[in-house]
């Protein structure tokens, strides 16, 4: 049971670290794409910027206005993103083996509740034209 957790854990930092290295490699691009230099005056390479782009947005200030719904304004990033994690361990890769038959209809069910963060974020900042 603590092989499983640790090697779910380990899947999880693996995936993170490969999207952190997209965007660093999305950025070179847009930067070639553009004729400028791209992200390479932080650190080695431009490897630290994107540890940094993330540091920087944890650190931000949280603003709430008077007039949302807290609950799920809040919620639903959070929903949104344990959501999106939880769909990729219904992907048969090396690491990970779900032995299930219905890996392609529970993914296809986590996408679509996916679906409920963007209505909640819409409709917990009390806008009227938010779920247009």
């Amino acid at each position: 049971m603590v092989l499983l957790v640790i090697t779910y854990l380990l899947f999880i930092l693996i995936l993170l670290l490969m999207v952190a290295f997209l965007v660093l490699l999305e950025r070179k691009v847009l930067g070639l794409v553009q004729f400028r230099k791209g992200p390479n005056i932080v650190g080695i390479y431009g490897i630290v910027q994107t540890i940094v782009d993330g540091v920087k947005l944890i650190l931000k200030n949280l603003m709430v206005l008077m007039n949302v719904r807290k609950f799920f304004f809040l919620l639903a990033p959070i929903l949104s993103f344990i959501l999106s994690l939880i769909n990729w361990f219904f992907i048969p890769t090396p690491f990970i083996r779900v032995n299930s038959k219905f890996g392609i209809l529970i993914t296809l069910v986590i996408s679509s509740l996916l679906v409920y963060s963007t209505l909640w974020a819409g409709w917990g900042s009390n806008n009227i034209y938010s779920l247009i």
